[in-house]
């Protein structure tokens, strides 16, 4: 199996749990009490990808400890050294993992280790997910995938409580003779319909979604769920880390359905009919101007009173509906949101000692050599990354000088 390919496993596994704990991370739940809600949350059999588990309350309340205390990066199954290295199953587990898929046609391998763990079968100390695995490939006990998204209607009642975030398309800039269309990522707050982020780019992709909401958090605190589209610059990975290190829930809409998103696809016809439309855009020549000007906008737009917004029988603005719950914003500290969006890879280190990740080579300590480590770098910005593990900061690490080591005289060398 490609490294590539068991990282991905490991991150479905931790955002599944995340998935689960959630509503108390974002005290979201509705239950009395915490030991209530795992109680309930583990009473019932869960769809994750097509298939099909269940959990014990004290596991999915030591997922909800692990995190609170270190993370997401604590929800991360961590790899075994000597995974798939003589470590035999025994009949009784062959079978049961047999029963499982025949009980659970849709179950992953993934999940079945977990309840092979659960119910005591295996012990993760002596049996990997890698090797469960390879089991199930080699005799061919395939299952069917598909994604499971959270589809529940919802009402908001109170400023952050959720997020709206779509695409749409801009104008075409000439720049340099040349016509380039733009993308408008933007965001708006459910209860209030205050726009909290909204920005232009050339290209929309994922990488200008967490901008965007980066800078939107920064400013106007997490919400407690973020409602986004179906499509690929919403759907990755590291975004649903991202997500899950806030501590917020992501949610998807149904493919194709535009009513869902009915508040920012409003805004975007708001803003097309009243705004656009009254731009020469002959005039702009970069797409910082377009910003500027967007920014004039969505300023006049916030302040605006809205028909859909009434307080004490009168209409309001949505930044005066956003801040009449400014005391329910959930703020984090700038420095913790920055560590939040860092995103993750798990390069092995070759005898060079380099960490390879997205075509940069960083040096790191020969230590590492031949082990599997954590690296959280900035897709922004390469000039460092940081090495962690079980959560935790361990060093920074940094570009490869390769003038510099040249000069560094090494031991047991004939120069």
């Amino acid at each position: 199996m490609e490294q590539k390919e068991k990282d991905a496993i490991k991150n479905e596994i931790a955002l599944f749990r995340y998935g689960l704990i959630a509503p108390v991370v974002t005290n979201t739940f509705e239950e009395s009490s915490k030991v209530e809600y795992f109680k309930k949350t583990a009473s019932k059999k869960y769809i994750v990808n097509g298939k099909e588990e269940q959990y014990d309350w004290q596991t999915i309340k030591g997922w909800y400890l692990k995190y609170k205390q270190n993370g997401y990066d604590a929800l991360i199954n961590k790899t075994r050294s000597d995974c798939h290295s003589s470590r035999k199953l025994k009949d009784e587990t062959k079978e049961k993992i047999k029963e499982y898929k025949k009980n659970f046609p849709h179950i992953s391998g993934t999940l079945i280790y977990n309840k092979l763990v659960d119910d005591g079968y295996i012990n993760p100390n002596d049996i990997c997910l890698g090797t469960i695995l390879k089991f199930i490939r080699d005799n061919k006990i395939l299952f069917n995938e598909t994604e499971n998204i959270d589809r529940r209607a919802f009402v908001m009642e109170n400023a952050n409580d959720c997020w709206q975030a779509d695409t749409s398309h801009g104008p075409y800039l000439t720049i340099n003779g040349k016509k380039t269309l733009t993308y408008l990522i933007a965001i708006i707050d459910d209860a209030s319909r205050m726009i909290v982020g909204a920005k232009f780019y050339f290209e929309d992709n994922s990488y200008n979604l967490q901008d965007i909401f980066k800078s939107s958090v920064k400013k106007y605190g997490v919400p407690k769920k973020l409602f986004v589209d179906n499509g690929r610059t919403y759907k990755n990975d590291q975004f649903n880390i991202i997500c899950a290190s806030l501590g917020l829930v992501l949610i998807h809409a149904r493919p194709y359905s535009g009513a869902s998103k009915g508040k920012i696809e409003r805004f975007f016809h708001t803003m097309k009919e009243t705004w656009m439309r009254g731009l020469n855009w002959d005039e702009i020549k970069s797409i910082d101007e377009l910003n500027d000007k967007l920014n004039e906008f969505i300023s006049l737009y916030n302040t605006k009173p809205h028909s859909s917004l009434k307080y004490n029988d009168e209409e309001v603005s949505p930044n005066i509906r956003w801040f009449k719950d400014s005391n329910l914003i959930r703020k984090l500290d700038n420095n913790f949101i920055d560590i939040a969006f860092l995103h993750t890879a798990y390069p092995k280190i070759r005898s060079d000692a380099i960490a390879y990740i997205k075509n940069h080579e960083f040096e790191v300590d020969m230590k590492y050599i031949g082990k599997k480590i954590t690296v959280k770098y900035n897709p922004f910005d390469f000039s460092t990354a940081w090495i962690y593990d079980d959560g935790k900061l361990i060093q920074d690490i940094h570009l490869v000088n390769k003038i510099d080591n040249s000069k560094i005289k090494r031991k047991n060398t004939l120069y």
